[in-house]
């Protein structure tokens, strides 16, 4: 059996799945066209992996649980207060590892999809990660010299709103190719 896809939505599935509507947008079978993927099968291996999909989930749920750790952690006070900027002094140290990670997964990603860094999209995809990447070392760094007492939280706290904005930036240039790909 092969694939289809939906002429509604773009959902991609075999053929002996299908049911009597589309499971993601609920049209009816009718709307369904056979469809061939157009790509080497090692690029397919290497895009079915969804490396940077799953890898890019890591830094951005750190950075989002900095800022809630560590205004709760002062909120709180006391043992539970501590132990929640203790979390926030872990994340901070592993935030720029896993950033490096996902961006190493999109490197090599969009050089699957499209046989090139170098498109526009791509490029401030790149801009926009190496900001990403150096505001996660900066935050690692001043964890490792302040810890998470002030003023290290609040530089932290900051940078790590920053770190929320690129990763929201690089969210809506990502959507727009997660189904682009070069075909060869």
């Amino acid at each position: 059996m092969g694939q289809v896809r939906c002429k509604a939505c773009g959902f991609i599935m075999r053929e002996n799945k299908l049911g009597e509507v589309c499971p993601a947008c609920g049209v009816p079978r009718t709307v369904f066209e056979p469809y061939h993927e157009n790509i080497s099968k090692k690029r397919k291996v290497i895009l079915d992996l969804y490396l940077h999909p799953i890898i890019l989930h890591f830094p951005q749920a750190i950075a989002a649980l900095l800022p809630p750790l560590i205004l709760l952690g002062v909120a709180l006070g006391g043992a539970v207060g501590r132990s929640m900027l203790g979390a926030a002094w872990v994340l901070s140290v592993l935030l720029p590892f896993s950033v490096l990670g996902a961006f190493a997964a999109g490197l090599l990603d969009g050089k699957t999809r499209f046989k090139k860094l170098s498109t526009p999209l791509l490029i401030k995809k790149i801009i926009i990660g190496s900001i990403l990447l150096l505001l996660s070392a900066i935050i690692g760094i001043v964890a490792m010299a302040y810890g998470i007492d002030y003023p290290g939280r609040l530089y932290i706290l900051l940078l790590s709103l920053g770190c929320i904005a690129c990763e929201i930036a690089l969210a809506q240039a990502g959507k727009t190719m997660m189904n682009a790909k070069l075909p060869g």
